[in-house]
């Protein structure tokens, strides 16, 4: 009898501590950087991408975001440091303009790795491959959507600041 009550504690233990690491944590919090557990750094136009993204990786539990305001360094804006521990847990640490967050892995939602967002006035960092002529945003987004390679796009208006991209209205 001792035996038995003390297997069914034993699993009611291990089910309540499975339990409480597999919660679904949506909350993203503001002003906070999740210290250590760097898997590798990618940039994003917001803290939620950053979170679906942080999903979708095989390893990442957490995530820090760094927004355009958070610096005057052009390298370091809107980046996306994909967080990982054996612990499950990384110390909080308090940094101004900074969002942090966890994985939507354990959660029982639909998640949408394409984003319909479109930021007005904002040119994402990275390495153009392709540049062609567009009548407008939507036949670029389009155009992106339909590339496998393509993760966002920059429409270049008549009035765009650099004469290069005007010339041609569209990159990804």
């Amino acid at each position: 009898m001792f035996r038995m009550i003390w297997i069914y504690q034993t699993f009611y233990f291990i089910f309540l501590f499975a339990s409480v690491y597999s919660e679904c944590v949506t909350q993203i919090y503001e002003n906070t950087y999740f210290q250590g557990g760097d898997l590798t750094t990618v940039f994003t136009p917001s803290a939620n991408y950053c979170q679906i993204v942080c999903t979708y990786h095989p390893t990442c539990l957490f995530f820090t975001y760094l927004p355009v305001t958070w610096t005057k360094d052009p390298a370091q804006r809107f980046s996306c440091y994909l967080k990982d521990s054996d612990t499950e847990m990384l110390p909080k640490v308090k940094m101004e303009g900074a969002f942090s967050g966890h994985s939507l892995k354990q959660c029982n939602i639909k998640i949408s790795a394409c984003s319909p967002d479109v930021y007005v006035g904002l040119d994402m960092q990275g390495v153009n491959y392709d540049v062609s002529v567009a009548d407008s945003y939507q036949q670029c987004q389009k155009r992106c959507t339909n590339d496998k390679r393509c993760h966002f796009f920059t429409y270049a208006p008549g009035t765009y600041h650099d004469a290069s991209f005007r010339l041609s209205n569209g990159h990804f």
